[in-house]
């Protein structure tokens, strides 16, 4: 490698990043600690991460030193198509075993590795006694992990492929979740352009999960029929995203919300979602003996959520009347 900038430089970029991996791949200094499954890989693994078959071969691959997962997900990562080659020709059967369950597509899509994908089609049409063709649903995982991942040329790979085009509803709440929005641009591109069915699922409560205001956005101005629940706002109030719940209130889309919000929020030790929703302006109730268990099954420690309640006025020694009674927050 013959950089651009300094070695100095591009160590710094690398070890920002948290990459051991690619500062390894690229021959640069990292003060990153070694990855666990990097602590177990064989000296095969170690020699593939430079991408150089003469190191390979200098670290001779056998039964007692083989291709592991860790170094073939690193040859499809980096795009090492000579590596896979090599593997293929001269250890035919440690590839099949390191690269078994269409680890190949799966892996290439994520990383936007195009001509990995072109090299494995090309093996499995021409060489299908080498290069076993996809399994029923990898074609599927493969497009679901390249919406995740941001991989717009992996879906157009995947769309022009000259095979069915395959995916699930992960596809687009995997993009949604992540924010991706170059990626939801795709979909309703081929949606318009091509009539391509959108499997819309969950994507809303994902992006309302994950905090993604802007993906949250892209969907209520996508002209899409996105559909949701009552599940939005409850689990952006058990992960305290404030954010989020703003944003459905500004929405101008029809709010679903009840009792959970409140008991989630509370059993995730949430006192601030607590304090929105008391300001929402919004008609949520709670039972106190639902607040009290919700406290007793507390996931994140602390006593914030307890003490809000405390402020709130709540009386955790009421009666059993009180304790049953359906009351209004606010």
């Amino acid at each position: 490698m013959t950089p651009d900038l300094p070695v100095e430089v591009l160590a710094d970029i690398v070890d920002h990043v948290g990459d051991w991996e690619l500062a390894k791949a690229v021959g640069v200094p990292t003060s990153l600690p070694q990855p666990s499954e990097w602590v177990r890989a064989t000296c095969t693994d170690q020699a593939v991460l430079t991408g150089q078959v003469s190191a390979i071969l200098k670290a001779s691959p056998s039964a007692e030193n083989p291709l592991t997962k860790t170094g073939a997900i690193t040859a499809i990562r980096f795009g090492y198509v000579n590596v896979l080659e090599y593997f293929l020709s001269q250890h035919h059967k440690m590839f099949l075993e390191a690269f078994s369950d269409d680890l190949i597509p799966i892996k290439a899509s994520r990383h936007g590795r195009l001509n990995v994908l072109s090299w494995w089609k090309h093996g499995f049409e021409q060489h299908p006694d080498l290069v076993p063709p996809p399994k029923q649903g990898s074609i599927a995982e493969a497009v679901d992990r390249a919406s995740r991942n941001g991989q717009v040329e992996s879906l157009d790979w995947w769309r022009n492929w000259g095979r069915p085009f395959e995916y699930t509803e992960a596809a687009l709440e995997y993009a949604s979740a992540k924010n991706q929005i170059s990626v939801l641009d795709w979909w309703r591109r081929q949606h318009r352009s091509t009539g391509l069915p959108l499997k819309i699922g969950r994507a809303m409560d994902m992006a309302s999960t994950a905090g993604n205001v802007e993906a949250l956005e892209w969907w209520a101005r996508s002209q899409l029929d996105a559909k949701y629940d009552r599940h939005a706002l409850q689990h952006a109030s058990c992960h305290g995203k404030v954010e989020v719940l703003e944003w459905w209130l500004s929405s101008g889309l029809p709010l679903m919300f009840d009792q959970e919000a409140l008991t989630g929020a509370t059993r995730h030790n949430r006192p601030e979602v607590l304090e929105w929703w008391d300001r929402s302006g919004l008609s949520i109730q709670y039972r106190m003996c639902d607040i009290e268990e919700a406290l007793e099954e507390s996931i994140i420690p602390g006593d914030e959520a307890r003490n809000w309640w405390k402020r709130k006025g709540v009386d955790f020694n009421a009666n059993d009347k009180e304790w049953m009674k359906l009351q209004s927050l606010n």
